[in-house]
């Protein structure tokens, strides 16, 4: 996007302000004087396109401008707890005066957008609309009001209120909440917050009333869900910032918690000295601070925010900078799913009317998810600000269409030539699906897998024998319950493996073909309500490395749980004995370690094959009883004490989902099974001891995870917790075998394992079980490949075998 600025005047005495001012627009030639007489003079020699200036004598400056610059955008920098600097704008705008304001605590890269902002706005389409049609509510400390819509753009509007509205309640730059606008009813737009820019009691062919100025942000972001993830890692930082300068991304300095000044970096460079990395760069403006001083610095790439402390090395008065590279940095997510753009065979087509003009509009997409997608738009001439509500169609690659509502989240100018007169032209909207059908997200997500790697496809439909023959080349022995050779179990698994993966909400089944045939494939399952288990890797021995089939296949399973929009949670688990998984996968989880985020634990893998008559039980062992709520209230808060609340969130062990009752009616569903029993041994007034046994349909999960139990003991100490831990045994041992289990399964920590093996259960191995939030899972994905990149023209490791990932 280009707009023809000739120059851009700052008007302001604090030569701080003036250079954050003027590095914030860094695309425009900026003049910046200390005082409005030597502005005056400036202007004089020509006029600028923009003028900034502080409030002070506004009327008179108005009308100096009225002469020497009328085309001028006018834009007044005031805090919102100077008095006179408000009364003195709200005055001018009573007299008639146009100009827009700004808050002077708003940071340098706030400045930089909202002034784009109104550049924008001055260039945009603005549609007259009947008053009478359009309604328009918002709150303005904290009282509501309602109005009518005269004007309306891309990025703002103009708003009549009723006459007896006084304008002291609506001073330049006060907030307005939940502005909405309807149209007969309906709701045309929304947005957060918007901001009036002016206020002027007028009289017109509608009457006495207080016409309001408003404008609106040109994006709807949410704060982020969740704490933002840290990034520590040294080398892993300094990769970051090195491909944030690949990118182009825009890199800010402030002095740490003061946004009062913060200057954008000019020709960053990433540089090593005497064995320390470094930041050389150049700054317009004056940062204040002195070698060894701590500063922040920031910089937005993919969707994400990344902030970090650094400390300042050299700062001259001519603006080199250097810095030393930070420690760490903080990562914010902004989108929830990555996009993908369509391929030449996977051609989609968004069609809808426009919100203001009524105009039938059809567009190809520039990328898009399950969860939303992008288009272009002329901003000159359509009107889609972001906020709006559409009704739309979206058409398929075979043809079809699907009905679905879009909200735009964002509008974002394209680069551009610019045009001689001015008006902006390329534009990109970002919006958000609703009511998706799920024929159209599996359309969606075969287009993302295809841009993805042409060789993966979804294999839910693929014979599960051909899976089978794979898995035992591969040699993907370890599960114990279903060996190779016994045709017997095919049957089960095939009619478990179509209703899971076919559905799209309980699992993901991909598959890896190539002129020789089926070479691979990885399964993921919503083991939990908000889980994803990746599991089942098998790649078939000597498949080339520069083909990568296992981080193919890794990563896409690991993002079909990602486009669940109730997914939270990825699960990894490998043998720990497998050394290829367990340095790699391991030194990922150690690296990206986030209490509150990550869980890393391990366990051992017992197993009591259920052959033969049972042996009579012991009377001598403590009562087992059936777990009640107020048992499901203890399994929180125990979990909670020992720190493990991603176990929590993660395996549904809040008090509320602990019996899995929301997971069994969704298994229940596609016609399978899915459940938790709770045993517990009474204490004197807390439990001695608690099993989870786990059930599910034979091969959810070939290791059987899903018909396994887990120990809780809280004091192994405790006199009675070994015969409580032999009942609770005993129990979940007549419990598999009254659900018809071929075996006994347990997952405990190392300290049960004795008492298992004196019940004749055998130690399979140790596992180890990493889990982590979606919010990590781009570094997670980024660090996955930067393994592989290191690996390149290496021997393939080969770790889909029985005790890789599984």
């Amino acid at each position: 996007m280009s707009v023809p600025i000739r120059d851009v005047l700052v008007v302001h005495p604090n030569a701080g302000r003036r250079a954050a001012l003027a590095s914030a627009l860094p695309s425009y030639r900026v003049v910046a004087v200390e005082s409005k007489t030597e502005a005056a003079f400036r202007m004089a020699d020509g006029a600028p396109a923009l003028i900034i200036a502080p409030p002070d004598d506004a009327r008179l400056f108005l009308r100096q401008l009225a002469d020497t610059a009328p085309d001028a955008l006018r834009v007044f920098i005031c805090s919102k707890s100077d008095p006179a600097g408000l009364a003195e704008l709200m005055q001018s705008a009573a007299e008639g005066h146009v100009f827009s304001v700004l808050d002077d605590a708003l940071s340098g890269p706030e400045l930089g957008r909202t002034i784009s902002h109104l550049l924008q706005h001055r260039g945009s389409a603005f549609a007259t609309v009947p008053p009478a049609s359009y309604a328009v509510h918002f709150e303005c400390n904290e009282q509501s009001y309602g109005a009518r819509c005269l004007e309306i753009g891309n990025f703002g509007a103009t708003l009549l209120m009723p006459g007896d509205t006084s304008a002291d309640h609506f001073p330049p730059g006060a907030a307005l909440e939940g502005l909405r606008i309807e149209r007969d009813g309906h709701l045309l737009f929304k947005t957060t917050w918007s901001h009036v820019q002016r206020a002027q009691p007028v009289t017109d062919g509608y009457g006495t009333h207080l016409r309001l100025g408003v404008s609106w942000a040109t994006a709807m972001h949410p704060p982020p869900p969740v704490p933002g993830v840290t990034m520590e890692e040294p080398s892993e930082v300094v990769a970051t910032l090195r491909k944030a300068l690949r990118r182009e991304a825009v890199l800010w300095l402030q002095a740490v918690n003061d946004p009062s000044v913060q200057l954008r970096l000019e020709a960053p460079a990433v540089e090593g000295v005497d064995g320390v990395t470094v930041l050389r760069c150049q700054s317009s403006g004056l940062l204040e601070g002195s070698a060894g001083d701590e500063v922040e610095l920031f910089f937005e790439m993919g969707g994400q925010s990344h902030s970090g402390v650094c400390t300042l090395i050299v700062n001259d008065r001519d603006g080199r900078m250097v810095v030393r590279v930070p420690r760490s940095l903080v990562i914010r997510n902004w989108r929830s799913l990555p996009r993908f753009k369509p391929d030449p065979e996977h051609q989609f087509l968004i069609s809808f009317q426009a919100p203001i003009t009524g105009q039938h509009t059809t567009r190809a997409p520039l990328d898009l998810s399950v969860g939303g997608l992008s288009f272009p738009f002329d901003a000159s001439s359509e009107i889609i600000p972001a906020g709006s509500r559409l009704e739309a169609s979206l058409l398929l690659p075979d043809g079809t269409s699907a009905s679905c509502q879009l909200e735009v989240r964002s509008i974002h100018g394209l680069p551009s030539d610019g045009r001689p007169d001015g008006r902006l032209r390329p534009f990109r909207a970002g919006v958000r699906f609703a009511g998706l059908p799920q024929r159209a997200r599996d359309v969606i997500l075969r287009a993302f897998v295809a841009s993805r790697c042409t060789s993966v496809s979804e294999g839910w439909d693929v014979p599960f024998t051909h899976i089978w023959r794979l898995m035992e080349e591969a040699r993907y022995r370890f599960h114990p319950d279903y060996p190779f050779g016994d045709e017997s179990v095919l049957p089960v698994l095939q009619d478990t493996h179509r209703k899971v993966y076919s559905t799209g909400d309980l699992g993901r089944c991909l598959v890896y073909t190539s002129d020789k045939g089926l070479q691979g494939q990885i399964a993921g399952v919503r083991i939990h309500s908000r889980t994803w288990l990746v599991q089942h890797l098998a790649v078939r021995p000597g498949v080339r490395r520069d083909e990568q089939v296992s981080y193919e296949l890794t990563n896409l399973a690991v993002e079909m749980g990602e486009v669940q929009p109730d997914i939270e949670f990825i699960r990894y688990s490998w043998r720990k004995d497998n050394r290829w998984p367990s340095r790699r996968i391991g030194w990922l989880a150690r690296a990206l370690e986030t209490p509150g985020l990550s869980f890393l634990r391990h366990f051992s893998y017992m197993r009591l094959p259920l052959t033969g008559e049972p042996p009579p039980g012991r009377e001598d062992l403590p009562k087992v009883r059936d777990g009640v709520r107020t048992d499901y209230v203890w399994i929180e808060l125990h979990l909670r004490d020992r720190g493990e609340l991603v176990r929590v969130l993660s395996e549904d062990l809040l008090t509320d989902e602990v019996d899995l009752r929301a997971l069994s009616e969704r298994y229940k569903a596609h016609g399978m099974h899915r459940r938790r029993r709770v045993f517990v041994v009474d204490g004197e007034y807390t439990p001695l001891a608690v099993a989870l046994s786990e059930e599910g349909t034979p091969g959810l999960n070939l290791l059987e995870k899903t018909n396994a139990f887990w120990l809780m003991v809280p004091n192994r100490n405790h006199p009675q917790a070994r015969a409580a831990t032999q009942a609770l045994i005993q129990r979940c041992v007549e419990h598999a075998r009254e659900r018809g289990r071929p075996s006994a399964i347990a997952l405990v920590e190392e300290g049960d394992v004795e008492v298992l093996e004196q019940a004749g259960f055998q130690d399979m191995g140790r596992f180890s079980e990493w889990i982590f939030h979606r919010s990590m899972l781009r570094r997670v994905t980024e660090l996955w490949r930067s393994v592989f990149e290191r690996l390149g023209g290496a021997p393939a490791p080969d770790w889909s075998t029985e005790e890789g990932v599984e």
